[in-house]
């Protein structure tokens, strides 16, 4: 596990900055504490701090191959390596490391480009050939693993943070005013966008050539959703041996390592097949909070009792200004996630005794564990369109009468009223921070609301989804944009944060292919979400465990909004960019946002979350708008 950044030339007449290029790897150290490595040549220039996981004594970076034109710097890790590094000796390669950084080179000098279908894990990396002046980057399948770049026109600008790129005087730290669109409806922006101006975010499943001055981008891998033909019990079946073989791929570990524990479904049956695979207790690690209505510290309590882990427990209160602004400039920018805060925390908590951690991450866009998937009528779901081509017309009239009557002026958009919108505009309804009346209110005067790259995204990907029912192409959009550009960015950059490895095991391309072909039927029963992996489960977790009723999980910020972070909102709002009333309406967010923040409303903590964050990020990146 490590940090990676680089140069590459795009005109013979530039040269490569040796001291840009520590810089840009000096300032992501958290990444990768125990050592660095540099390569550099009049065209390109790699650099990279690692995070000593697998091969501790001989698996420094860059690595070469033998005859030493091809060279790589890697972030993540490589679960099927051992495999990978038989066949390429059979084909007669030499290795002088034991890690897997050095299969991924000569799987490259072996297959070229195509290496990657070889591959299983996470990562992000870059690798420079000689032989033929090209310079590939790459990022896993499902984007476990950031990688962002900047075109000048002249070089590219890489790294696995944005904070390195912006080393360079030469990259504008300018806001992106069409993605600030996408950031306040969704509270992240989704690929390849970022809310920098002229900065993006490499698409998962895709990987970038460098070559001759040109640039291309290609899609390597997508869910292929093929549909099982196989019965329930064979689908269970399937769904367990591969869950099982992930969890036991990720514990190749030369360093210590436990799990993230919530006592929910799906973390507690990683830490329960993990029991079953070592032979020494499992190292768990939870967060709760002094509300008992949302702290989850007795389930995974009683989940840690049960299969006799070593357990740590972390109790929040609070939350501090100082924290809130050291995790947003870790995140490079906003994603207002609230549930950063306490990954962050666990993740340091963790840190003090191990160096990587198993998490529950992706089970629910895999095996249809969110409330939504399930609350559509049944009409729908068996493609009758009937009801909603008449909903479309009534409904939205209807909602606004209703909650008038009400006395509330926003637009509750979790109410069967929905049903009225597309399906893809439908799913934003329901995750959507900012509606677009709230939106017009906020800043409608400086935006075109049509124009939103989240809408654009949540369109696209749900009509190019090969499911041929709704609930899988719901789900195959929250894998592409939630899951890989708020949830894995959020992991990702809060573990790194506190220089611990996180290993998603439910991510494994292979269960995630698989879990693509369950029938619809079969993934949702009724009242009963994840009906497949509930039924794999009963294999290792007690009773319970698997009848508790999923919980979301929940941080208290309407709480720290009003107590401890009251002051740096009231700051943050009344300087900066909020304060830019070419963007926003002060007028609102002080009148109906303040006063529906006193008084509870639905929704609003979130927005004022959402706004804090990007006003934050703004400021301590220095953002000009």
């Amino acid at each position: 596990m490590c940090g990676i950044c680089g140069i590459v030339n795009l005109k013979a007449d530039v040269t490569v900055d040796r001291e840009l290029l520590r810089r840009m790897n000096d300032i992501i150290t958290h990444r990768g504490p125990d050592e660095d490595g540099f390569f550099v040549t009049d065209w390109v220039a790699l650099a990279m701090r690692r995070l000593s996981i697998i091969d501790l004594s001989s698996g420094q970076q860059p690595i070469f191959n033998e005859t030493r034109d091809q060279c790589i710097v890697f972030n993540g890790e490589i679960y099927n390596f051992l495999e990978l590094r038989r066949e390429l000796e059979i084909r007669e390669h030499h290795f002088r490391t034991h890690s897997d950084t050095e299969v991924i080179i000569h799987a490259y000098e072996e297959w070229g480009d195509k290496c990657l279908t070889k591959l299983n894990g996470m990562f992000a990396f870059a690798i420079w050939d000689d032989r033929c002046r090209k310079l590939l980057i790459a990022r896993d399948r499902v984007g476990k693993k950031p990688i962002y770049y900047h075109d000048s026109g002249a070089q590219i600008l890489f790294g696995s943070e944005i904070k390195s790129l912006l080393e360079c005087s030469a990259v504008p730290r300018k806001l992106n005013h069409h993605a600030l669109n996408a950031y306040l409806t969704l509270g992240y922006v989704p690929a390849p966008q970022t809310l920098f101006e002229g900065i993006h975010k490499l698409p998962a499943g895709h990987y970038m050539t460098v070559q001759d001055g040109k640039v291309e981008l290609v899609e390597y891998w997508d869910v292929p959703y093929q549909a099982a033909r196989q019965t329930a019990d064979d689908l269970i079946e399937q769904v367990y041996q591969l869950l099982a073989d992930s969890i036991r791929a990720r514990l190749i570990s030369d360093v210590p390592l436990g799990a993230f524990l919530s006592g929910g479904i799906d973390s507690s049956v990683v830490v329960g097949l993990m029991s079953q695979f070592l032979d020494q207790p499992v190292n768990t690690y939870s967060v709760g909070f002094d509300n008992p209505e949302i702290n989850e510290l007795p389930y995974a309590r009683a989940v840690a009792e049960h299969f006799q882990t070593n357990h740590h427990e972390l109790p929040m209160s609070d939350c501090s200004p100082d924290l809130l602004e050291k995790l947003v400039w870790h995140s490079d920018e906003p994603v207002a996630d609230p549930a950063a805060i306490p990954t962050f925390l666990v993740s340091r908590l963790a840190r003090q005794t191990v160096k990587v951690v198993l998490t529950g991450e992706g089970s629910d866009e895999l095996f249809g564990g969110y409330s939504y998937y399930s609350n559509q009528p049944a009409a729908l779901a068996k493609g009758q369109i009937l009801f909603e081509d008449l909903s479309r017309q009534w409904m939205p009239r209807s909602a606004r009468i209703v909650n008038q009557l009400l006395g509330r002026s926003r637009y509750h958009a979790r109410t069967i009223w929905n049903w009225s919108l597309p399906p893809a505009e439908r799913m934003i309804a329901w995750v959507g921070i900012f509606s677009d009346d709230e939106r017009r209110e906020l800043n409608g005067a400086a935006f075109d609301l049509n124009d939103n790259p989240a809408k654009r995204a949540f369109a696209d990907f749900y009509k190019r989804c090969r499911a041929t029912d709704q609930l899988g192409r719901q789900m195959y959009t929250d894998f592409k944009v939630w899951l890989a550009d708020d949830l894995l960015m959020k992991v990702d950059k809060m573990s790194m944060a506190a220089s611990i490895e996180a290993r998603c095991p439910y991510l494994d391309y292979r269960l995630v292919e698989f879990a693509s072909s369950i029938p619809a039927e079969l993934k949702i029963q009724g009242a009963t979400s994840k009906f497949i992996l509930r039924q794999a489960a009963k294999r290792i977790l007690p009773n319970f465990i698997l009848n508790r009723k999923k919980k979301t999980f929940d941080v208290p910020i309407e709480k720290w909004l009003k107590g401890s972070l009251r002051t740096l909102l009231l700051d943050t709002i009344h300087s900066g960019i909020l304060a830019e009333s070419s963007l926003f309406n002060q007028t609102y967010i002080l009148g109906e946002m303040w006063h529906g923040l006193d008084a509870n409303r639905d929704g609003v903590a979130r927005q004022f979350w959402t706004l804090l964050h990007l006003g934050l990020w703004a400021r301590i990146y220095q953002v000009s708008v």
